[in-house]
């Protein structure tokens, strides 16, 4: 029977709203952690990601500095060999050559010497990181403990009223389920309104005094022109 529906449709709004009620003394705690969560392990990632980066300059600048150290030898040897040249044209050469790998060796500080520059703000960085993660898990740790005090007092109410909540649905056809659903997540979670001095409960708009009467028969479900609840007849729509 359509009042059958109704009652029940009735009791799980009612256990909706009391869940509805428990969730919300968590408040935004579940959604505070989530989001902190992820920043913790977006800066944990970066500090890898920059840890690699330095391990490569490290390994940059060992193969610079032995290039560095050879150009050093080999300019040393040209420098030397200036003095047992036999003429204009091997001292020319020789001239060219040592100014060629001058270069290079000026190249190759340049490049130690920005490796260690790169090296430096790369571990300032992971330094700003660690601080972070520092603080961002000691408010995870103080907000998870603060969340599992409230689940540790409402755990087992929650789990009685879910249980009931539950049965209820379970005695309900699919249909109406699916329309219950719908309305109650586009209605801030009331999706049953109880009619209130000839009016909606839900928005409060006014209800023919003939819709009344169908609604109060209870043989069809009818919804509110206006906000779409479904319109029940209860206790306080006599008063």
């Amino acid at each position: 029977m359509m009042k059958e529906v109704l009652a029940n449709l009735v009791s799980l709004q009612e256990y909706d709203s009391r869940l509805d009620h428990l969730k919300m003394q968590k408040g935004d705690l579940p959604v505070v952690i989530e989001d902190l969560d992820h920043s913790l392990q977006n800066k944990q990632t970066r500090a890898t990601e920059l840890g690699s980066q330095i391990e490569k300059l490290q390994a940059d600048r060992r193969i610079f500095e032995r290039e560095a150290e050879a150009s050093k030898a080999q300019l040393k040897k040209y420098q030397d060999q200036l003095y047992t040249v036999q003429n204009n044209k091997e001292y020319d050469a020789l001239g060219t050559e040592i100014d060629t790998k001058k270069l290079e060796l000026e190249n190759l500080e340049n490049k130690i010497l920005q490796t260690i520059d790169d090296e430096e703000s790369l571990k300032n960085e992971i330094e700003s990181l660690n601080g972070a993660v520092s603080d961002i898990d000691s408010q995870l740790k103080e907000n998870r403990l603060e969340l599992e005090e409230i689940d540790q007092q409402t755990r087992t109410e929650e789990d009685q009223i879910r249980s009931k909540r539950d049965e209820i649905a379970g005695k309900i056809e699919e249909r109406y389920i699916r329309s219950y659903e719908r309305i109650r997540k586009a209605k801030s979670g009331l999706a049953i309104a109880p009619v209130e001095r000839n009016s909606c409960g839900g928005c409060f708009s006014a209800i023919p005094p003939q819709k009344i009467a169908e609604i109060r028969e209870a043989k069809r479900i009818h919804n509110c022109e206006y906000c779409g609840r479904i319109l029940v007849w209860t206790e306080k729509s006599e008063s």
